[in-house]
C-alpha cells in the first residue's frame, strides 16, 4: 500500500500523474495518488484531467502555504503508511521507478536522487541545468533532496518539515537533519528522477537567495542541525580568520561580473560558490 504525495506550484501536473499512476497499475499494488496544488498563479487546462484517473486526489489551495506545509499537508491527507514524495517539476528517469521504491517499502527512509536533463541546457537555462548536473546529482552525492524520497507516515508526523520555512532552500537540509539527530538515517537508493531544468538564471539566483536568507535564519535558531552545511562551515572558517570583510568587499566588487557569468551560456560552478558565500556572508554582517 502506497501513497503518492505531489506538491505543485505553477507546474502542468499530468504527464507526472500519468507516469507514476501507470507504473503503480502495473505493480498490482493498492494506491493512492494526492496532488496539492499550492494556490498556483498559472491554471493548465490539463491539471484538472488528473482527476479522471482511479485512486486520484486533487486539492487546490486558496492560500499557499508554502513549501514546508504542503508536505506536511500532504502527509496528513495520505491514508497509507508508506509516503512517496515527488516534486512536480521532475519525472521518473527508470519505468521500474515505483517498483524500485517497493523493493525498499520497509525502510523508514528512502532518498532516490536526481538527474539532469540528457540534452544540455542553452542560456539562459544553463545555470539551473548545471547545478543539477554538479551539485544535485546522485551520480556524485548523496543529496538530502525532499524532491523524491519514500517514509514512513509515523515519522514525517512525528518529525514534520519546519512550516516557519516557506520559501525555497534548505527546509529539507533542517528536516534530514532532524531525523537523523533522532537516530533515524535515510539509505540512498539509484532511483532518480529528471529534474526539468527550464528555470532562467534570474529566477534561480533569486531563489537561491532567499534559500541562503533561510540558511542564515537557521544558523540563528538551529545551528546544530545546519552545521554541516559548506556555506555555514566555510564563512565560520572565514569570520574565525577575520576574512569575512575582504571575502564582502571582494563579493560587492565582483557582483555585476559574476551575475554577468551565471546569465551566461558557460556558468561557472565556482563562481557560483563564491557567490553564494558572499551573499551569506553578507546577511551574517547585518545581524
Amino acid at each position: 500500500m502506497l501513497s503518492i504525495l505531489i506538491p505543485v506550484y505553477n507546474y502542468n501536473i499530468l504527464p507526472l500523474v500519468e507516469e507514476v499512476h501507470a507504473q503503480a497499475i502495473k505493480c498490482h499494488i493498492k494506491f493512492e495518488i494526492i496532488v496539492i496544488d499550492d494556490a498556483s498563479d498559472i491554471r493548465f487546462d490539463s491539471t484538472e484531467k488528473v482527476k479522471a484517473f482511479s485512486n486520484v486526489k486533487l486539492i487546490v489551495l486558496k492560500e499557499n502555504i508554502g513549501r514546508s506545509a504542503i508536505r506536511n499537508l500532504l502527509a496528513n491527507k495520505a491514508q497509507y503508511n508508506t509516503l512517496l514524495f515527488i516534486d512536480a517539476g521532475t519525472f521518473p528517469k527508470s519505468k521500474e521507478y515505483i517498483a524500485s521504491y517497493i523493493e525498499h517499502k520497509e525502510k523508514d527512509v528512502v532518498i532516490g536522487g536526481m538527474i539532469e536533463e540528457k540534452v544540455t541546457a542553452k542560456k539562459p537555462y544553463k545555470l539551473r541545468w548545471l547545478y543539477t548536473k554538479e551539485r544535485e546529482s546522485h551520480k556524485s552525492n548523496k543529496v538530502l533532496s525532499s524532491a523524491n524520497f519514500l517514509i514512513k507516515k509515523p515519522i514525517i508526523l512525528k518529525y514534520p518539515f519546519n512550516e516557519t520555512i516557506k520559501t525555497y532552500g534548505y527546509e529539507d537540509l533542517l528536516f534530514f537533519n532532524t531525523l537523523k539527530a533522532e537516530g533515524i538515517k535515510p539509505s540512498f537508493i539509484d532511483n532518480p528522477v529528471i529534474h526539468d531544468s527550464k528555470e532562467d538564471a534570474d529566477t534561480f539566483i533569486k531563489k537561491t537567495e532567499q534559500g541562503l536568507q533561510n540558511l542564515h535564519h537557521l544558523a540563528k535558531t538551529n545551528e546544530k542541525l545546519i552545521k554541516d552545511s559548506s556555506i555555514v562551515k566555510y564563512s565560520n572558517k572565514i569570520n574565525s580568520l577575520k576574512l569575512s570583510g575582504l571575502v564582502i568587499m571582494l563579493f560587492i566588487l565582483t557582483k555585476p561580473l559574476l551575475l554577468k557569468n551565471l546569465k551566461s551560456s558557460f556558468p561557472s560552478m565556482r563562481l557560483f560558490d563564491f557567490y553564494k558565500l558572499g551573499y551569506f556572508c553578507k546577511l551574517k554582517q547585518k545581524r
